[in-house]
């Protein structure tokens, strides 16, 4: 019986860490703030994973000079978002959490590797791979540019909450 006792435990474990797992992202998804990005599809096929697709943003190509700290390959990072006309943009690079001013919201990311040919480091936000219905992948790939609505929680997590052909 004490044994049937600790399995229960471990399975009720599991599951409410799965629960927790999903609602972060619906956390994000009902209360986080939407912003549109510019996108562009890198792989919209893979053998194992069915239909999805790689996304590339402006914002995951940050300028050399608008960071101040050296090496920060494979640290995580606040990128600071503007609203300009249509799209966000990044407005800055911190570290720390940064204040917020204004119509700005924060998207935390994770500093990938430095292009010494663009002069920019490459950041992931979590937000790069979209999986789409089957049969779907190749409007996306000939669109060539979309428009991505993602929502950005106060703790600066992301989560794509559409994609707009136009």
């Amino acid at each position: 019986m004490k044994r049937s006792y600790k399995t229960g435990i471990i399975i009720i474990l599991q599951v409410l860490f799965l629960f927790a797992m999903i609602g972060v992202r619906y956390y994000t998804l009902s209360a986080g703030a939407p912003v549109l990005l510019k996108a562009a599809p890198v792989d919209p096929w893979d053998m194992f994973r069915g239909e999805y697709v790689m996304l590339e943003y402006d914002i995951n190509w940050i300028k050399n000079e608008n960071l101040n700290i050296e090496d920060l390959q494979k640290k995580d990072v606040y990128v600071l978002l503007e609203k300009g006309e249509k799209y966000w943009h990044a407005a800055g690079v911190y570290v720390d959490k940064p204040d917020l001013a204004g119509p700005r919201v924060f998207v935390k990311g994770r500093v990938g590797y430095f292009d010494e040919f663009k002069e920019q480091y490459h950041v992931s936000y979590g937000i790069e791979s979209y999986y789409v219905e089957e049969g779907t992948g190749m409007s996306l790939q000939q669109a060539r540019a979309f428009d991505t609505q993602i929502r950005i929680d106060r703790f600066g997590n992301a989560v794509i909450e559409k994609i707009i052909i136009p």
